[in-house]
């Protein structure tokens, strides 16, 4: 049978006053698309009313998330902003292994947020607040 045929059947079994979602169901139904599909869906022998009303709530709510998966529209980081964050992760990262680059990278990180908050960039406050958490375990060893 080819594809023509198969969609013939498919359309002609559909009432007089089916919808395109009846359709969408009715090809799922018949596994003739599989997009949104689990394993186990694709390999069970019949799906219910319910599995197919399953399949397409999770259609349609990918269809709502952009396509990376982050919210664009709300954060859009400038390079001190940006430094300053990479600053503190390395800053965090070698605070109990080679305090020295620690303090370094502390110190840009610090640099990096007041100069953001000063420019009122978004999220600046981070980079400040990982320069904190790097510098203040020192304090306990040192002191």
């Amino acid at each position: 049978m080819s594809i023509k045929d198969s969609a013939n059947t498919i359309v002609n079994n559909l009432p007089d006053d089916a919808s395109w979602n009846d359709l969408v169901k009715a090809l799922i139904k018949e596994k003739k698309i599989t997009l949104g599909m689990t394993d186990i869906e694709i390999a069970q022998d019949e799906l219910s009313e319910a599995d197919i009303s399953t399949i397409i709530a999770r259609l349609q709510g990918s269809q709502a998330m952009p396509d990376d998966m982050r919210n664009t529209k709300v954060y859009h980081p400038s390079d001190a902003v940006t430094l300053g964050m990479v600053a503190g992760v390395v800053a965090i990262f070698f605070s109990l292994v080679f305090p020295p680059i620690a303090w370094a990278s502390a110190l840009v990180a610090l640099v990096a947020g007041i100069y953001g908050l000063s420019k009122s960039q978004p999220k600046a406050w981070v980079p400040i607040l990982m320069s904190a958490v790097s510098i203040v375990p020192m304090f306990f060893i040192v002191g």
